[in-house]
């Protein structure tokens, strides 16, 4: 055995050793780990698994008041589907997903990069945009319903100071749809806002600092430099704000109530649900209308996905 070896030899076995004690330390972290994340599991096998397939397995039978049911069949679908009330609610709700989740993204970004200047004054008007994300849906629709009253409303005041008539912004079925975005990009702005807020401060000062040196003016370093690497964010927020849009109940239902006269115009599909759930007692063909929602909520989000995954790719 040359000199070398026998140099070696003694280092084998206690990288070996090391090895395995590495090994072992390995396995302690992953069960410790796996102790750590146990509630977790356990509360989202408790309270979101198990009522998901409950729901899914209701939606086939005749649940209704009192919690019993002797059918099982695909009548709740099939009823569903020839629903003049159910295409009403689908409607409404890809109509105020269209209107709100643009202006959402758009204006959350405007704001985001407004706050992101050195200004005067800067933590108050950051406080003062972000009280709506933490205000109660009631608190704001009752806010909304007092602006928009057609007789003796904010809104219509000023329409009065113009000579201008008076709008039916809660009752009028020609703009209830309106009046019911307006409300949901007002309350959604906000925490869309700080979160892009935080995506722009997370570029790189050095990056402007080269683009100052290299003579690029703002608005093209925002299109070439600051857009690009706001993709992510930008598709975050956008993804966040479709799902919730899709899924708007507390607005319509504060801002309109059970009894509307305009539930054509202004009903979604998760105010459905909460209708027939809650004020007719067909639980059965309420659970078909919930899968509904999660289906088409989980396609287009894959949809817009996968849609972002090609942009990234570009």
């Amino acid at each position: 055995m040359s000199y070398s070896d026998e140099a070696a030899s003694p280092q084998l076995p206690a990288r070996e050793a090391q090895k395995k004690s590495l090994t072992k330390l390995e396995k302690e972290e992953r069960f410790w780990g796996w102790i750590m994340i146990m509630p977790l599991l356990a509360g989202l096998i408790v309270f979101y698994f198990t009522p998901f397939f409950q729901n899914v397995f209701y939606s086939f039978t005749d649940l209704g008041e009192f919690q019993i049911w002797t059918t099982i069949s695909l009548d709740n679908y099939i009823n569903l589907f020839s629903d003049d009330e159910f295409r009403s609610a689908i409607y409404n709700t890809l109509a105020y997903v269209f209107i709100c989740v643009p202006i959402i993204t758009v204006l959350s970004l405007l704001l985001a990069i407004g706050l992101n200047q050195a200004i005067r004054g800067q933590w108050l008007f950051r406080t003062l945009l972000f009280l709506p994300a933490v205000t109660m849906p009631a608190a704001i629709a009752m806010v909304w319903q007092w602006l928009m009253n057609r007789n003796f409303g904010l809104i219509n005041q000023i329409l009065a100071f113009f000579d201008l008539p008076a709008i039916g912004w809660l009752s009028d079925p020609d703009v209830v749809r309106l009046s019911a975005s307006l409300v949901i990009i007002w309350s959604a702005i906000a925490l869309k806002m700080i979160i892009l807020l935080a995506g722009l401060q997370g570029i790189p000062k050095q990056i402007y600092e080269a683009m100052s040196l290299d003579g690029i003016s703002k608005f093209r370093g925002f299109w070439s430099i600051t857009l690009p690497l706001m993709i992510p964010t930008l598709f975050f927020v956008l993804v966040i704000s479709f799902i919730e849009t899709l899924q708007i109940f507390d607005v319509v239902y504060l801002l309109f109530g059970s009894s509307s006269m305009v539930d054509d115009q202004t009903m979604t599909i998760a105010y459905l649900f909460y209708k027939y759930a809650f004020i007719y007692h067909e639980k059965g063909y309420a659970s078909a209308i919930a899968v509904v929602i999660f289906v088409i909520t989980m396609v287009l989000t894959l949809l817009q996905i996968w849609i972002g995954k090609r942009l990234k790719a570009q």
